[in-house]
C-alpha cells in the first residue's frame, strides 16, 4: 500500500501545472500591469481554462510575454496606433519562458501587442505608454 501512495504523490506532482512552481519574483514587481489578451487559440478546449500566453507591462519600460506551454514559431509584435511595427520577435518558446521588450523610448500613446502562431493562435492586447 505504501508504494502506491508514494507513486500517487509523485504522479500528482508531475501533472500539476508547472506555473505553480515558477519563482514568483516576476510577480512581485510593484508597477506591473497585466495586459488583457483576447482572441483565438489553436486549441479551443484549453481556451476556457487558460490562454497559452500571459502579458504584462512594467513601469512604462518593458512589455513581457510569458508562454505557459511550449510553442513553436510564435511571433510577438508591438504595433503603434497607426499599425506600424515597433518591435517583433519570432521564436520557439519553452514552457514558462518570458520574453521582454524594452519600450522605454516609445512615444506616449496606445500600442497593440499581437501574439500569433502557425498553429492558429492569434491574441491581441492593448497597453499605454505615458511617461
Amino acid at each position: 500500500m505504501k508504494p502506491r501512495i508514494i507513486t500517487f504523490f509523485v504522479l500528482l506532482l508531475a501533472i500539476l501545472p508547472m506555473q505553480a512552481f515558477v519563482s514568483f519574483d516576476i510577480f512581485k514587481v510593484e508597477d506591473k500591469k497585466d495586459i488583457e489578451l483576447q482572441g483565438d487559440t489553436e486549441d479551443e478546449r484549453k481556451k476556457s481554462l487558460v490562454l497559452p500566453f500571459g502579458a504584462y507591462q512594467i513601469d512604462n519600460a518593458k512589455v513581457c510575454v510569458m508562454s505557459y506551454d511550449f510553442c513553436s514559431n510564435a511571433t510577438i509584435c508591438i504595433l503603434d496606433a497607426s499599425g506600424q511595427t515597433m518591435d517583433y520577435l519570432t521564436s520557439s518558446l519553452s514552457s514558462l519562458q518570458v520574453v521582454s521588450f524594452d519600450i522605454y523610448g516609445y512615444p506616449n500613446g496606445t500600442y497593440t501587442l499581437v501574439i500569433s502562431t502557425p498553429q492558429g493562435t492569434y491574441l491581441t492586447g492593448v497597453f499605454e505608454v505615458d511617461l
